[in-house]
């Protein structure tokens, strides 16, 4: 098997102009600062009004996704301690922009499958049901989400993508799903009977 390439990582004061420190992409020092502090490394407005953090450092069912998936790196074949480090590592840097502070996605009001969408606004595989969202003090279904145009049929032979944008605070999002060379968007609003 071949070794990856050693990268580094830098942290660096931009007001004084120093190299604070340099760490190795398979580095356990900063994968700890990582999975304890990861709000500091992607929220570049941590004290604006509407803040929604749902992260390995500040929410207990983040924590057991994040760990679950470390553990399934370890576990794999061609795995191990060291490639999950360097997987994990592999999320930085971290546009600010690329996280979700919506609390439709906040882990500790709502269950809901992380396989299909996510806090990281990034495209996953888009599965066939809707996404649903239950609460997480009852249990009870609150909403869900249908990715795709609905009432057109599914072609399981190919891979269908898909990327979820939610509103910070409304309850609104985007999906853009991607088959092929097709796109369709979605607008995803809250429905109120009345």
């Amino acid at each position: 098997m071949l070794r990856p390439m050693a990268s580094f990582f830098v942290v660096y004061n931009m007001v004084t102009t120093e190299v604070i420190a340099v760490f190795e992409n398979t580095s356990d020092e900063l994968l700890e600062l990582f999975e304890n502090f990861c709000d500091l490394f992607r929220n570049a407005t941590l004290h604006s009004e509407v803040q929604f953090p749902c992260s390995a450092s500040s929410n207990n069912f983040a924590r057991q996704i994040q760990r679950r998936f470390k553990d399934t790196i370890i576990n794999a074949k061609y795995g191990g301690h060291t490639e999950a480090v360097r997987r994990l590592l592999g999320q930085l840097p971290i546009s600010a922009q690329s996280y979700s502070g919506s609390p439709y996605l906040d882990l500790s009001l709502f269950s809901y499958d992380d396989k299909w969408v996510s806090v990281m606004e990034r495209p996953k595989t888009c599965g066939d049901h809707p996404i649903r969202f239950y609460a997480r003090d009852s249990g009870l279904l609150k909403f869900e989400i249908q990715a795709g145009l609905l009432g057109r049929p599914i072609n399981h032979t190919v891979r269908r993508l898909v990327a979820f944008t939610f509103h910070p605070f409304e309850p609104f999002a985007i999906s853009v799903q991607r088959t092929n060379a097709e796109y369709v968007v979605n607008f995803h609003m809250r429905h109120c009977c009345t």
